[in-house]
């Protein structure tokens, strides 16, 4: 946003102003030079009568003041060169404008490649003692090659206005990416170096990067190959081989990658026995065997000599879905699975083909086992932030089973090799050990702040690599000394990270937040707009990925994944911002909103909306394996509450409206759930009422719909979109729905996160006759008093919806943030 001035020193400020270079934004191809007149005229020619226009503060802004007393004359500036401009596109225009006195006008003109004017293009007016908005906009005729600007006072006119903000953009605009990765997902270890897994997008591959670790440089980085039938966009599993290859597991194509240290390239070993999504995890095994885990069809895989045999039945436990951690006692030759969507843990002999169950009962309401490591003769399990110490002990009759040797909470996945009867890990933000032989688990003072990724020694220094709020870091620390330090890595990857959602600020810039590997990306609106492979402002780091954001009372709220955490942050305030809830910590995991009980503990923040009293209202998917979604209440000062709303459905939208809540259902569950919808359920409305608590539903006057996935409040009313129907009610006599058809249904079938957050309505205050909204792949416009509908956009894979205070639509496409002038 433009800086404001305080006019104590009018003189002084303004020659700063004129002596200060103009610089656009990197990229910025429709980026008008000194647009905001902070450098005085630079950039903006004579034309008509001269005189008439000098750069002055007023009302604390630099401006340029347009004079005219003469009826006869026409005075104007115009930004001279133009931009390059095409034929048969449409360009806006917008500006801010004071009309101290009389009429002042804007132009958008266009020229051809020897400068001839070809059109003076459409112009708008203003009046008025005050800050207005203009806008203005044309399609470029034949011959077309640049677009320019003009502020204008015609023959006939006389009086004085003071321009500002003139800004400019193309129909369509190709924003760039927006948000940056350079912290790892997988990390494994050899020969002095870190193997360092980096995520990509749809439309960048992942890259390896090898670090050394004396020196904290990158020495190498590879580009992970795939194939247009079976593209690879990152991995979680990495692993170092008996005979000392690195190999990959990744996603969504289930491939298995090597590289031998030292060559300078990646060998793709193709995919783990057939087409599933994911290798979870990876594991050496014997004389450079290799085993691994799969989504979605829990197979337990082998590779080795350049062959891929299953192993056991598929799924390698009934109903597993996940085999999502593993871990391999090379003394034994058996390998503990670690599964989901229920939560098992069993011993696997890779001799005979037993299995034999470990899980302590009391996770048996758990949804997966979420990490396995068998160090120090002991098998370590993470469920859910709790380390289990495991002691394996063989019956008589041969069988096998675990005893706890300690239960440790608060823990961060990742945890050493044992050493010197040690395992070492963070708990709490702090590091500790637990020592095998007494039980005991001891805290240090040393907070590594970091994401570890993965542990080793050197000699007797633990090292740990992981992701920082400022990328790469190693983390270093001596048992006997017990001083610990950390530095930056160098050189690393850094990768476009793909946009997950998207939001207007309080401060009026889009926010976007980022998929899978968080990250934080702000846009300051007709700034920066270019067609650009690296974010205008730097990547804010310290959150995890984000499902949906608010803007409320001066506040951008944050929901982010997973455990359903509530954020609070205002602009120009610290970041990361201030943590205020978090559903996953509330609920019972035995349960799933039957009646009585409340929800299970809840992970996905798909829907928020504000309160007038300053209440935010959060809407939920359940964690893992649960079908119950859940609505959260929070309001400053008091203990938030997380209620039941409709049993076997998520929460996927919310609105304020006429005094309560509204809420929209989906019949979709937690991911690993089986099946995918309820059998036999239909999304439905629901409203909450803030002064009583009370819950009721609204059943909709459709056949089975799977989703609300979009509410909004226009006009007092209530609008929603359940699939391609767009429903409205008025909340003081909800059970009168109004619906009408506007587009087929999405196939939910074929693409059931649709039944998430496919669909958008948003309402912008520049045109109070329209409702904007998405749905599929499209863009339309709903007009407020016929309902008839208008598509504006179509592009493939598009989602989201938010507008800046021009009026303008944005949208995302993978890592890529487009503009609609609307």
């Amino acid at each position: 946003m433009r800086r404001v001035l305080r006019a104590a020193a009018p003189a002084v400020l303004l020659a700063a102003l004129l002596a200060a270079p103009s610089t656009p934004a990197s990229a910025a191809d429709l980026r008008l030079v000194n647009d905001g007149f902070d450098n005085g005229l630079t950039g903006w020619s004579g034309s008509h009568s001269p005189g008439g226009v000098d750069p002055v503060l007023w009302d604390g802004r630099t401006t340029a003041r347009v004079t005219d007393a003469d009826p006869a004359a026409a005075y104007g500036r115009e930004s001279m060169p133009g931009l390059p401009a095409a034929a048969g596109t449409r360009y806006t225009l917008n500006a801010q404008v004071w009309a101290e006195s009389g009429t002042a006008q804007l132009y958008l003109r266009f020229r051809d490649a020897s400068g001839r004017l070809l059109s003076g293009g459409a112009n708008a007016s203003a009046t008025g003692r005050r800050w207005n908005r203009v806008t203005t906009s044309g399609v470029a005729p034949a011959g077309t090659a640049t677009v320019s600007a003009l502020i204008y006072s015609g023959v006939a006119d006389v009086g004085t206005a003071y321009w500002d903000e003139v800004l400019i953009t193309k129909n369509v605009s190709d924003l760039g990416v927006q948000i940056e990765s350079s912290v790892p997902n997988a990390t494994t270890f050899a020969g002095g170096s870190a193997y360092a897994l980096f995520t990509g997008t749809a439309d960048v591959n992942p890259q390896l990067a090898v670090i050394d670790l004396a020196t904290g440089t990158t020495t190498r980085k590879l580009t992970i190959p795939d194939s247009a039938a079976t593209p690879t966009v990152g991995g979680w599993a990495a692993t170092t081989a008996t005979d000392g290859s690195v190999y990959l597991g990744t996603y969504p194509n289930s491939k298995l990658y090597r590289y031998v240290p030292g060559q300078s390239t990646i060998s793709d070993l193709g995919r783990a026995e057939g087409g599933y999504s994911f290798i979870w995890d990876l594991e050496a095994g014997a004389d450079g065997k290799v085993y691994g885990g799969t989504h979605n069809d829990g197979r337990y895989f082998k590779y080795d000599n350049g062959a891929f045999t299953t192993i056991g039945s598929v799924p390698v436990v009934a109903g597993a879905q996940n085999v999502r951690s593993i871990a391999h006692d090379p003394d034994a030759n058996a390998t503990y699975l670690g599964t989901g969507t229920n939560a098992a843990l069993i011993r696997f002999d890779n001799v005979t083909g037993r299995k034999d169950s470990l899980l302590p009962a009391a996770y048996a309401h758990d949804s997966m086992v979420g990490g396995l490591t068998w160090t120090g003769g002991r098998l370590f399990a993470w469920i859910d932030r709790t380390l289990l110490v495991l002691r394996v002990v063989r019956a008589a009759d041969g069988s096998y089973a675990a005893e706890t040797d300690a239960t440790i909470k608060d823990v961060d996945l990742q945890h050493s090799p044992a050493r010197d009867g040690k395992v070492w890990f963070v708990k709490e933000g702090l590091l500790h050990s637990y020592d095998v032989a007494t039980r005991s688990v001891q805290a240090t003072s040393v907070r590594p702040g970091l994401d570890v990724t993965g542990y080793t020694w050197s000699g007797g220094t633990l090292i740990g690599l992981g992701g920082a709020t400022d990328g790469t870091r190693i983390f270093r620390y001596d048992p006997a000394t017990g001083e610990g330090s950390t530095r930056p890595v160098s050189g690393t990857p850094v990768l476009p990270a793909a946009i997950n959602t998207l939001a207007t600020g309080p401060d009026g810039r889009v926010y976007t937040g980022g998929y899978l590997t968080g990250g934080f990306g702000v846009h300051d609106p007709l700034r920066g707009d270019g067609d650009d492979d690296r974010p205008d402002t730097p990547t804010r780091n310290g959150l995890s990925q984000t499902d949906s954001m608010l803007t409320h009372d001066g506040r951008l709220y944050i929901g982010a994944y997973p455990s359903a955490k509530l954020y609070a942050y205002e602009p120009g305030g610290s970041w990361p911002p201030a943590l205020l809830h978090t559903g996953g910590e509330a609920g019972d995991k035995a349960d799933d909103c039957e009646p009585g009980k409340g929800p299970p503990p809840q992970d996905r923040p798909y829907a928020l909306a504000g309160g007038p009293d300053g209440a935010v209202y959060m809407g939920t998917v359940p964690k893992y394996g649960k079908r119950s979604g859940a609505l959260t209440v929070w309001k400053e000062g008091t203990a938030a509450r997380t209620l039941c709303v409709a049993q076997d459905q998520a929460v996927v939208a919310l609105a304020y409206a006429g005094g309560k809540v509204f809420g929209g259902t989906s019949t979709r569950g937690a991911l690993g759930v089986d099946p995918v919808y309820a059998p036999g359920a239909s999304a439905t409305l629901f409203s909450y009422d803030p002064a009583t608590g009370a819950v009721r539903l609204h059943p909709l006057p459709l056949t089975a719909p799977k989703a609300v996935t979009a509410l909004r409040e226009v006009d007092g009313e209530l609008w929603g979109l359940a699939g391609g129907t767009l429903f409205t009610l008025d909340p003081a006599r909800p059970g009168t729905i109004t619906t009408k058809r506007l587009f087929p249904d999405p196939d939910y079938a074929a693409h059931p996160s649709l039944a998430w957050r496919d669909g958008v309505l948003l309402t912008v205050p520049q045109d109070p006759g329209h409702v904007y909204g998405t749905l599929g792949d499209q863009i339309f416009r709903i007009d407020r008093s016929t309902k008839a509908v208008t598509v504006l956009l179509t592009a493939d894979g598009m989602e989201g919806l938010t507008a800046d205070h021009y009026g303008n639509l944005y949208y995302r496409i993978n890592e890529r943030l487009y503009r609609l002038a609307r």
